[in-house]
């Protein structure tokens, strides 16, 4: 993926279309999905994987913001855009994936156990990755200072 700004470590425009793929995929799963917990309110599973999609909309929500506000400070030559907002807009983007994904692997599992555990398996590690690549950047970037 080529970033769009001149800024390295600022929001893309697919990393926001990505989320917002995740938002409709958490919201379509809470609304036809939900339905499923009053009829079998013992699926530890599905209230789970639902709990993870409802923890993800909100972060989905404020990094898609965050995003675009990104963007719209990169288009002026005049301001910077402040690391505070950029380490915010890093954390939502990390709880909305881990969440998210998360989710809908425990989704998938409850279809087939094997998949699931593959796929929630992967989804583990891409999260650890990324969690420590963004712990490293963050701390070149502190020492720099």
């Amino acid at each position: 993926m080529v970033p769009e700004s001149p800024e390295p470590a600022s929001p893309s425009t697919t990393s926001a279309l990505i989320h917002t793929g995740l938002l409709s995929v958490g919201l379509s799963n809470l609304f036809w999905k939900g339905s499923e917990i009053s009829a079998n309110p013992d699926d530890r599973v599905l209230i789970l994987a639902m709990g993870l999609f409802c923890l993800a909309i909100p972060f989905q929500g404020l990094y898609i913001l965050l995003s675009r506000m990104i963007r719209e400070y990169d288009s002026s030559a005049k301001m910077i855009v402040p690391d505070s907002i950029l380490r915010l807009a890093s954390i939502c983007e990390m709880v909305s994936y881990a969440c998210g994904i998360t989710g809908f692997c425990l989704m998938l599992m409850r279809t087939s156990a094997i998949l699931g555990v593959v796929l929630l398996s992967s989804a583990v590690l891409v999260i650890v990755m990324a969690r420590t690549a963004m712990m490293k950047a963050y701390e070149v970037n502190q020492t720099a200072y």
